[in-house]
């Protein structure tokens, strides 16, 4: 093996210099000067709480960025790989040979390697706005991939364009990715040139149950479903666990997932979830449960008129037409709820009694817990007076909002507050004095029909295609 020649010492100067440049434009949290709330407010220990936070908005802002520079080097990786034509190779042994060198570079896996410079290239070329946020810090890594993987079924780059301009939008304020990607669903969907309907049928052709081995005598059994029967039964399923007593004699109660578990397999095996259930209702007090679906249909959509905008299960994902007017006709309870055509926030529902029309309200203008980043359902959510009743508060829905139990308790037994504001926007603040908001989930996500004809010629130029 021939030994590697020296560097020449001015290219080797050149390449240090470049180094340490890079080493540089890392800034020490504890550099960061400014605060959100002005030093004089706070006492001595939520001034080190203050301080702690901004350290940590720092740390993961200058951590996107770094991590941007990682996909950027991927991706310029894989242009390298694919233009080298060196020794003859093939492009797919280039591709190899690159991910390599960079796996071995950084202790990880080849074939882990050769998938990140895939993703890298598709963030960097298909969606380059969500690229340029991530490379400012101003967006995670976790929110990108989000952005990427919901938006990856949008061909027409116009289209993309559009999508990932409303998704930013929404990335920009305090959301998790599990907000951000129930938000990029929707918003995808109405863009789709193709209509949910029918790629429904497609992929319902392909429905299944698998059953996998795993390790230690225990194996998977995955059901590949309809969206609303997925998250039916998991619902009924969890129903179904509450109604079990703890027996408090075992040394190792069951958990929610072991419950869940194990009626699942007693229902598809026995039909009745556990003996004991069985004998001390005659199985019917379980029996008689069923599981919550909360479905959101435009009235197009449910009379049956062709529709761009889909139905959707609450906080979810969007749901073919057929399913939706299927379930609606199968409801034992119809609830009417007005919306606004633009914003899609509820304006008012078609009851007047007091508490069940705030109730009913309520639950479709909340669709889960109202802490920034919480998606717990309403219908495991306490209705909280935001400013309480012994105080005053009165009992409207501009007083009144779903919390789950870990965040009511977090409200009332903390230093955190919160407000109401318009149309139901919740502005928590921190012991320090921070705001976050957090905004009701818009029943209309987020595109009206009428206002993209050139969307809809779109659409119809791709079915004719």
């Amino acid at each position: 093996m021939s030994e590697v020649a020296a560097l020449p010492a001015e290219v080797a100067a050149v390449l240090w210099a470049e180094r340490a440049a890079r080493a540089e434009a890392w800034v020490e949290p504890d550099t960061v000067e400014s605060l959100t709330v002005p030093t004089p407010v706070l006492e001595a220990d939520l001034l080190h709480r203050e301080h702690l936070v901004s350290q940590w908005e720092h740390a993961v802002a200058q951590v996107a960025r770094w991590e941007a520079v990682k996909q950027r080097v991927l991706a310029e990786s894989l242009d390298y790989a694919l233009a080298d034509g060196s020794h003859g190779a093939t492009p797919d042994l280039q591709v190899r040979s690159m991910a390599a060198e960079l796996a071995c570079a950084a202790g990880m896996s080849d074939r882990t390697i050769a998938g990140q410079m895939a993703d890298a290239q598709d963030l960097r070329n298909r969606f380059p706005s969500t690229y340029d946020v991530f490379a400012a810090g101003r967006v995670s890594r976790a929110q990108a991939t989000v952005i990427v993987d919901e938006g990856r079924g949008l061909d027409d780059a116009a289209a993309r364009a559009e999508y990932e301009s409303l998704v930013l939008d929404v990335a920009a304020g305090p959301t998790t990715t599990g907000r951000l990607r129930a938000h990029a669903k929707a918003i995808a969907e109405q863009l789709h040139p193709v209509p949910l309907a029918e790629r429904h049928q497609t992929a319902r052709a392909d429905r299944r149950v698998e059953v996998r081995a795993g390790d230690d005598g225990m194996g998977t059994v995955t059901a590949y479903l309809p969206a609303a029967l997925a998250f039916g039964i998991h619902d009924r399923l969890t129903q179904m666990a509450r109604t079990i007593p703890a027996d408090e004699t075992s040394p190792q109660p069951r958990t929610s997932d072991q419950l869940r578990a194990d009626l699942f397999a007693d229902l598809l095996l026995t039909g009745h979830p556990t003996a004991e259930a069985a004998d001390r209702d005659g199985g019917n007090g379980l029996g008689a449960l069923r599981g919550i679906v909360q479905i959101t249909i435009p009235m197009l959509t449910l009379i049956g008129e062709e529709s761009r905008t889909p139905a959707t299960l609450a906080g979810r994902c969007p749901v073919d037409a057929g399913t939706a007017r299927h379930l609606a006709g199968a409801a034992s309870l119809w609830e009417r709820v007005l919306t606004d055509p633009v914003t899609g926030g509820v304006v008012a529902t078609d009851r007047r009694f007091p508490t069940e029309a705030q109730r009913r309200h309520l639950q479709a203008r909340d669709e889960h817990c109202r802490f920034p980043g919480c998606r717990m359902p309403v219908w495991r959510c306490d209705v909280d007076h935001t400013i309480d009743h012994a105080h005053g508060g009165a009992t409207t829905p501009c007083n009144l909002a779903h919390l789950c139990r870990y965040h009511h308790t977090l409200k009332h037994h903390t230093h955190w507050t919160v407000e109401q504001r318009d149309d139901g926007v919740m502005v928590w603040t921190s012991p320090t004095g921070r705001a976050y908001p957090d905004r009701a989930p818009p029943t209309v996500r987020f595109i009206p029909d009428d206002t993209s004809a050139d969307r809809q010629s779109m659409a119809l130029g791709a079915r004719r295609a």
